[in-house]
């Protein structure tokens, strides 16, 4: 019994739910006994260290993992939510004696009122926690890049290699005895290199002076500029040599052919302009690192428990079944009539109009409608206007983004950015170091993970109302099997209606690429400096990323709009995710006994139901079509 009917949905989501905990409880017990752990008390240690090409392509393949692993959370937890909020036979009888309807097919906040407190404490439970795991999920991981801390030195190439002469600078002395680390670049290249204003690869660089700069100049040893301390606006002014108070250089305007830089000596006012022939580099090993934060990671396998502790309780317990879908709710209806809705065939809802539940005759006037007229004018109106309001959001923070960046900013120049890369100018101003740091800023780059976990559920319910409404509709038209969890006779076993995972766990991957979580770590002579006050928590964005979860999100609303647009003929009442229009159009004829295991339509049947009117319902009978201006009881 666990495994059939309406039970094998819940089945499904508590055995999915079940593999994401094992999954990741088996990646907490094996990872931290692996780990490089770091000064952070014990709390994060490294998945990975070394070159940062490979260690950003398994950041990115680990994100994509836990965004489906999300994914399958969101749906089952969203699933199961929908039957706890399925109401049973006795609450809708109960509900319709009180002048009340409850929905049918559709996962609905308004039956919250109507159900029992156990199955409203289980959805509250599913729903918050829900919170933490899109809140922290993609922040288990993170991606640390480390940043080079570098100094500047200009210089003669004769004075460099004369043993003999004597530079302002000591550290000059130490840079003789480690030539052969250094790489020569020419003017373009080294421009092109130290005009990145986050550099891991390279270091301390000598920029090699005219050999007929004049020997007191060269001891102009401090370039302005030249201080990269600060992670956030790492300054490579000077490398626009002509203006010693510019902190950031446009290095495509900087002419390699004419370099010049401005030095002084740090006992002396003043300075000068000094030309540059070429650059030694110092080449160092790149310190990127795959972070895992076990608290974090704790914090959502506990959050996973729980969720798994909640469906399983409502998968073994939840004792009476609930009419799930629309084909429950007729089977029901037809097998046993509720006397409440009797004499009201034509019974109908429409989004913002209040249920008439007087009994007598009515008017049969059919007009064509539109899909979204099966969706309530507050759920269509919140769905929309939230799913509009996120996109000029995004769209608007994508705009200033953009101008932060400056520069060239073509869709090739922001292809090649990549997704989820990290750069100082795309950065954002807010940085902190420690504890702090890490929830704050794991909070605000997976809050649109929360409100796309949101969207999705209100998308969902919009598009199963609108489905529903179809469904209904369609048996209008000819005799067709009901959809139940329980299929017997000709009855059909139900879809599980939802969003396709593949497009949204897409859509949760590239929002993970948009705003993400990132550290910076400071390093000088191949060494961690500062391990905490160096060390910087952020968040940085992705346009491209962006703009393709703006493309992406836009065209599901175009759809979805689109199709709540198209018009369908009218061929029974309005309104099949409301209880009493459902119930009120299910009065079979007497003798009609096995009706919902048949083939079913809905039309005028024999007889007047006790009445001077003819009646409608659905039936397994012979069933006419209504005359347009006729009153039907």
């Amino acid at each position: 019994q666990y495994f059939s009917g309406w039970r094998s949905g819940l089945a499904r989501c508590t055995a999915a739910a079940g593999i994401v905990t094992a999954i990741n409880i088996a990646f907490l017990v094996v990872a931290i006994p692996r780990l490089g752990m770091s000064t952070s008390g014990g709390s994060e240690g490294a998945l990975f260290s070394g070159d940062c090409k490979r260690a950003k392509q398994l950041s990115i393949w680990l994100h994509l993992a836990i965004n489906i692993l999300a994914t399958v959370l969101l749906a089952a937890g969203n699933y199961t939510q929908q039957v706890l909020t399925a109401p049973t036979r006795h609450e809708i009888d109960l509900a319709h004696s009180q002048r009340k309807w409850l929905d049918i097919g559709v996962s609905s906040l308004h039956n919250l009122r109507q159900i029992s407190g156990k199955r409203v404490t289980a959805w509250i439970v599913l729903a918050l926690t829900s919170v933490p795991i899109h809140l922290f999920y993609n922040s288990v991981i993170s991606f640390e890049t480390g940043v080079n801390r570098y100094s500047i030195y200009p210089a003669r190439w004769d004075d460099l290699i004369d043993p003999d002469h004597q530079f302002h600078d000591k550290r000059y002395k130490a840079l003789r005895n480690s030539l052969d680390e250094f790489e020569r670049l020419e003017n373009r290249d080294c421009i092109a290199v130290y005009g990145q204003k986050l550099i891991s690869d390279r270091s301390d660089v000598i920029l090699i002076l005219d050999p007929s700069t004049p020997d007191y100049l060269s001891n102009y040893t401090d370039v302005y500029g030249g201080d990269p301390m600060d992670l956030v606006s790492t300054r490579n002014g000077w490398i626009c040599g002509e203006d010693p108070w510019v902190d950031d250089c446009d290095v495509s305007s900087v002419n390699a052919n004419d370099w010049t830089i401005y030095a002084e000596q740090p006992d002396l006012y003043g300075g000068e302009t000094l030309r540059v022939e070429y650059c030694l580099s110092k080449r160092t090993p790149e310190h990127c690192r795959l972070i895992l934060s076990i608290p974090l990671l704790a914090v959502v396998v506990g959050c996973n428990v729980s969720k798994l502790v909640g469906l399983a309780l409502t998968w073994l317990y939840l004792e009476k079944r609930p009419l799930l879908t629309l084909g429950d709710a007729m089977d029901s209806f037809l097998e046993y009539p509720d006397p409440a809705t009797k004499g009201r065939c034509l019974l109908s809802k429409s989004p913002g109009q209040l249920l008439s539940w007087e009994a007598g005759p009515r008017i049969w006037l059919p007009t064509k409608h539109r899909w979204a007229a099966s969706v309530s004018r507050t759920r269509c109106a919140v769905t929309i206007s939230l799913y509009i309001a996120t996109i000029v959001a995004a769209s608007i923070l994508l705009e200033m983004g953009i101008e932060h960046i400056g520069g060239s900013t073509s869709l090739v120049e922001l292809w090649n950015r990549g997704f989820g890369q990290v750069s100082v100018d795309t950065l954002i101003d807010f940085h902190k170091v420690g504890a702090e740091g890490l929830i704050s800023m794991a909070l605000i780059s997976n809050l649109p993970q929360l409100i796309l976990s949101l969207l999705y559920a209100a998308l969902n319910g919009m598009w199963t109302a609108m489905l529903v409404g179809a469904e209904w509709n369609s048996y209008g038209f000819g005799h067709k099997s009901l959809r139940t969890t329980y299929p017997v006779g000709h009855q059909r076993k139900t879809y599980w209606l939802s969003l396709p995972l593949v497009r949204s766990a897409t859509l949760h991957w590239l929002i993970s690429q948009s705003i993400f979580f990132v550290r910076l770590a400071l390093y000088q002579d191949k060494e961690r400096y500062y391990p905490r006050e160096g060390n910087t928590t952020t968040c940085g964005y992705s346009p491209i990323a962006i703009i393709f979860s703006i493309g992406l999100g836009s065209l599901i609303l175009l759809i979805t709009v689109g199709w709540s647009l198209r018009t369908m003929k009218a061929a029974i009442p309005l309104g099949g995710t409301c209880s009493a229009v459902v119930s009120a159009a299910c009065h079979r004829p007497e003798g009609d006994e096995y009706a919902a295991s048949e083939l079913v339509k809905w039309g005028v049947v024999p007889g007047r139901n006790g009445g001077r009117w003819d009646h409608c319902s659905v039936t397994s009978w012979p069933a006419e079509a209504l005359e347009r201006g006729r009153l039907y009881q």
